[in-house]
């Protein structure tokens, strides 16, 4: 519906009709036509629903078990991230197509931007998947700011290795935690090479491999929220 303004000019719209006032200027013109979906469009949407509604699930249950915060703009990132593990060949979606089918995105993706995995750390662990149905992880000799590099005013760190499985095809999205392996580290410390040793469920979903490193200043006995580190070091499907 058009109106007449105080100063004698029209605003507004009457049908296909706009009456636009730029300053001095008054012109009209004709409505724009509103967005027509197109399949792809729609398919598009739904994939971003869907991924953004798995992902959020997810996040929250990683987040709680690895005991951090989540720092500014993850929850874009790893949605982002999340979304380029979808494929459009396990039609979990009748609407989409859609399913989630290569983990293997997820592989060097750091939680916390301001303290990435690959600034803290010198060392690369050796994953073999054991005939018997068994991850084998080989971890090397773990020194202080050799293998492991502190930021500043930190003393020592928790090294936590979480092994877990999850089935992003199923709305719940369940997470299972297949093993954990902590240890602890400083200048006085070093960790000596161990191989650590999980079965891994026969069940279909993804096998993920995190790490976390939290650090602590000299003098503070409990762990530094703000100071930690973890990325996905390992991506794969159980039983690969």
């Amino acid at each position: 519906m058009a109106r007449v303004k105080k100063n004698g000019s029209l605003s507004g719209a009457i049908r296909n009709v706009v009456f636009v006032n730029d300053g001095g200027r008054e012109f009209v013109r004709a409505r724009p036509d509103g967005i027509k979906q197109t399949a792809q469009t729609k398919a598009a949407a739904g994939v971003f629903g869907l991924v953004s509604s798995r992902e959020k699930t997810f996040r929250l249950q990683v987040l709680r078990m690895l005991g951090v915060p989540a720092p500014q703009y993850f929850a874009a990132k790893h949605r982002a991230r999340i979304r380029k593990t979808v494929t459009g060949d396990n039609g979990i979606s009748e609407e989409t197509g859609t399913g989630f089918g290569n983990p293997q995105a997820l592989a060097g993706f750091s939680f916390n931007p301001k303290l990435e995995w690959e600034s803290c750390t010198n060392f690369f662990p050796a994953f073999e998947m054991e005939a018997a149905g068994e991850m084998k992880v080989h971890l090397p000799e773990l020194k202080w700011k050799n293998q492991i590099i502190p930021p500043k005013n930190t003393g020592s760190a928790v090294l936590t290795l979480i092994a877990l499985s999850a089935d992003f095809n199923k709305e719940a999205v369940p997470v299972k935690v297949l093993a954990k392996l902590e240890l602890d580290i400083s200048g006085i410390s070093a960790l000596p090479s161990q191989d650590w040793i999980f079965p891994v469920d026969a069940a279909g979903g993804w096998l993920l491999i995190i790490g976390c490193l939290k650090f602590a200043a000299p003098n503070q006995s409990s762990v530094m929220k703000e100071e930690f580190s973890a990325a996905y070091l390992w991506a794969g499907m159980q039983g690969e």
